[in-house]
């Protein structure tokens, strides 16, 4: 993420670190109570805000899994400390399941591999509800 200079660069880059497109972006913020039309959010990656709305930057930092002071002020890491571990494990799992559809496989290859990538997010799970 190169051109991270301004909130609304920032917003753009959590979105596209997140693997979202807006549509994407835009249902997520629902769940928030956030009704963002096309236009707002355009505006919103494009045009910096003079008075950014915190719910909605709270709101993009946790669906995008960034801090909203990197949104809002570009100071520290784009992703919380406690969490760099579990977005690596995320982004290696994604990969893993991604690099697996180039490969020739099986049925019962396909079928383990999936079996195996479902018992690793559920472990997951499990460890990050541990306090």
């Amino acid at each position: 993420m190169d051109d991270t200079k301004d909130i609304a660069s920032r917003i753009r880059a959590a979105r596209q670190r997140a693997q979202m497109n807006p549509a994407a972006l835009r249902t997520a913020l629902k769940d928030y109570g956030i009704n963002l039309s096309k236009t707002g959010l355009h505006r919103l990656e494009t045009t910096e805000p003079k008075n950014p709305n915190l719910k909605i930057i709270e709101a993009i930092a946790e669906i995008t899994n960034v801090s909203p002071g990197w949104i809002l002020f570009g100071k520290g890491p784009s992703i919380p400390g406690d969490e760099v571990g579990a977005a690596i494990r995320n982004r290696v799992i994604d990969t893993i399941e991604l690099m697996a559809g180039a490969l020739d496989l099986t049925a019962r290859q396909e079928s383990t591999l999936e079996n195996w990538l479902n018992s690793v997010r559920k472990a997951k799970a499990k460890r990050s509800t541990k306090p």
